[in-house]
């Protein structure tokens, strides 16, 4: 798999984002209930998938585009 200059950004933030949700699970999962290798297993996969999810929207929040001037103001 070939990296990008501008894809380590993505994946930081992302890594960034899913770290917590993991220790989060790791840490309130006996809490609510969550006992069991099983249900912890999949729990950490759900906080994974959520992880990515909000990763992806702080990365593109954080590292937007700049706004392309529009034509009609140039007019």
């Amino acid at each position: 798999m070939k990296m990008y200059p501008d894809d380590w950004r993505v994946r930081l933030t992302i890594w960034l984002v899913v770290a917590p949700c993991i220790i989060a699970i790791m840490i309130f999962g006996p809490v609510i209930g969550i006992n069991g290798f099983w249900p912890t297993m999949l729990a950490v996969v759900v906080a994974i998938i959520v992880g990515n999810l909000l990763g992806s929207l702080v990365c593109r929040l954080l590292f937007r585009p700049p706004e392309k001037e529009r034509k009609d103001e140039k007019k």
